[in-house]
């Protein structure tokens, strides 16, 4: 995050020249429940921690006991990982207290300056240990909307506990326009200062992609000039993703022997289940589970069109991904899915939140070969420029330039490090684990 002075002096933010001292170095915790080695959420927020430590700053990744840690750490020698066992998805009131003393431990032992918490558990946990630990900035990262599509009893619930975790927090960055408006609505971090940063990746490797070289054995055939109409979803293998409500309704609709296969790419605790399910609907003809793969370009290059009809979403780099490489998608209407999928012209956003309408689209689409060319022809066209790693960056940095140009956070800031000076608060430390 290295900061150019002439830019922040020009950036219309209060309070910037102070924000700009205040940012050489940070010694910034990004907190997430769980850190899976695949998944969209995860690929973010470990290319913020990359990203920022690689710009001078001393970064520390936290996550849950079900975390893949080995995944991560030692990746890169600038982001220390640190795993905290008491901190898991499900709720327990008597685990989420020791969550929350062993993160304030933590975040007293690193000097945390900045904590980015990401999703809904750790977000909770994060900043109250946080504002226990004295933090001076607490930035909310909104991946997805907790309080979307559950019962009327969990959205009031939802919604009851980020308003009260709203008071405490600084900033918010949203991975889009749709969950920003989503949270204005609800009336979540009024007065608050809000950003949308786009998720970053590797927009260029989609483009051009070759097949997979186990394409032959993907599909089933060894002719290119018969490839069946493949549509692919990338998503982990979790009850949230609703792949089973897609497969029950795509086998009602489609035919045995149809030339149409449905490729799942990814890995998760559904698995067994997705397995059985196939068997027991008589799809092994038509659909593959693919497991986890290092080639998502190369699938999407395989595919002829992607879908998503998960419960829950932000703004799904699949899909973003999926028209980097050329390929319509249908999708569920996600908040904020307008910024990328145009509803009939590069893909179809469903008109209900049923998984079911997105099997029932993906199959009319694959048996119309002439609408599905024109989708392809206009996705080939569309601009994913807003969802390069560069352009996260740019978005990244800004959002902490406001967090920090805020009077109370540069306050704080400016009390923390005075503390520092004069030998009242511990000189920072590196800690490889704290549990």
């Amino acid at each position: 995050m290295r900061v150019d002075r002439r830019r922040l002096e020009g950036c219309p933010l209060r309070g910037a020249a102070d924000a700009l001292s205040a940012m050489r170095p940070l010694t910034i915790a990004h907190v997430q429940t769980r850190m899976n080695r695949t998944g969209g959420c995860e690929e973010n927020t470990w290319a913020s921690c990359v990203h920022q430590a690689e710009s001078g700053h001393d970064v520390h990744l936290v996550c849950g006991r079900l975390s893949d840690v080995d995944a991560y750490r030692g990746r890169h020698p600038g982001v220390i990982v640190h795993q905290i066992d008491e901190m898991l998805w499900k709720i327990s009131p008597r685990n989420d207290w020791a969550a929350c003393r062993a993160l304030k431990r933590l975040f007293e032992a690193i000097n945390a300056e900045v904590i980015h918490t990401h999703s809904s558990k750790a977000g909770i946990l994060g900043r109250i240990a946080g504002r226990m630990a004295g933090v001076p900035a607490l930035i909310h990262g909104v991946h997805i909307l907790p309080f979307n599509n559950v019962s009327l009893g969990e959205k009031l619930t939802y919604l009851g506990v980020e308003h009260a975790a709203a008071l405490v927090t600084d900033h918010f960055v949203h991975v889009s326009e749709g969950t920003r408006t989503t949270y204005r609505k609800a009336l979540v971090g009024v007065g608050k200062s809000h950003s949308v940063v786009r998720s970053g990746m590797k927009i260029d490797q989609f483009k051009g992609a070759d097949w997979p070289a186990d394409w032959q054995e993907i599909l089933g055939t060894d002719d290119p000039r018969n490839k069946p109409v493949t549509i692919l979803m990338m998503a982990a293998l979790e009850t949230r993703k609703r792949h089973a409500e897609f497969l029950r309704e795509f086998a009602r609709i489609s035919q045995p022997g149809e030339n149409i296969r449905v490729l799942f790419a990814g890995e998760g605790p559904e698995q067994e289940n997705l397995n059985a399910l196939i068997a027991a609907l008589d799809l092994g003809d038509r659909v593959r589970l693919l497991g986890y793969r290092r080639d998502p370009e190369q699938l999407v290059a395989l595919s002829d069109f992607s879908v998503l009809c998960s419960l829950r979403e932000g703004l799904p780099r699949v899909i973003v991904q999926s028209l980097a490489g050329g390929k319509p998608a249908v999708v569920s209407p996600f908040p904020g899915i307008e910024e990328i999928v145009r509803d009939g012209a590069n893909g179809i956003v469903a008109t209900t939140r049923d998984a079911e309408d997105v099997a029932r689209e993906a199959v009319s689409l694959a048996r119309d070969r002439q609408r599905l060319c024109t989708y392809t022809t206009v996705a080939a066209r569309s601009s994913v420029d807003d969802w390069s790693f560069g352009s996260m960056f740019s978005q990244l940095d800004a959002a902490y330039w406001a967090c920090l140009a805020n009077p109370r956070v540069v306050k704080r800031l400016k009390k923390k490090r005075s503390s520092e000076r004069t030998g009242t608060t511990p000189e920072r430390s590196r800690v490889s684990h704290l549990s």
